[in-house]
């Protein structure tokens, strides 16, 4: 049984991205999955300054030791001002100076979401542009438009069938693929 470590690339103690990979994870069917919230591995601004005077911080290196015990990666990015959020971006520049290739050469399932009817595709065409660069196979990107009308935040479940057969689709993919 192959692990998967499932996190948002936010971190907001009320992320719709964060709910969205917790409950992508739920569609592994043979695998076993970790998931993680950024907010708990929190870094000072990535900065040479301070990686010369005080070192890597001990939860990017923590964090880099979960990137190597997993097999693969479900992240759903949330977009800020069209592009990536600043802690997804700070854990890249911190790990990638840890260890390369940051994500291990490893297997990697994009998705997005948010309130408006494009679910973040900007972020999302640009981190599948580049993660091959920061060492993650992509095997497929999945976004959700209009997060409050398609997913449940009581159930935690999708409410639309068409998006969760989509789902469903896209996590077999990655799962295949591990």
């Amino acid at each position: 049984m192959k692990k998967v470590l499932v996190f948002a690339g936010s971190n907001s103690s009320v992320s719709i991205n964060q709910q969205l990979a917790k409950y992508a994870g739920t569609f592994l069917k043979n695998n076993s999955f970790t998931v993680i919230e950024l907010k708990d591995y929190p870094a000072p601004v990535f900065s040479e300054d301070i990686e010369k005077k005080e070192g890597h911080p001990a939860t990017m290196k923590a964090l880099n030791s979960l990137f190597n015990e997993h097999d693969g990666f479900i992240i759903s990015l949330p977009e800020y001002n069209s592009s990536v959020s600043p802690v997804f971006k700070n854990t890249v520049d911190w790990i990638s100076r840890i260890e390369r290739p940051t994500f291990k050469d490893k297997p990697v399932l994009l998705l997005s979401t948010s309130n408006g009817a494009r679910g973040a595709m900007t972020v999302l065409a640009y981190v599948e542009s580049v993660l091959p660069r920061w060492g993650g196979k992509v095997i497929g990107t999945y976004s959700l438009p209009n997060f409050t009308e398609n997913f449940s935040i009581e159930t935690g479940k999708l409410s639309n069938a068409e998006e969760i057969e989509k789902l469903t689709a896209i996590v077999g993919h990655f799962e295949n693929e591990l």
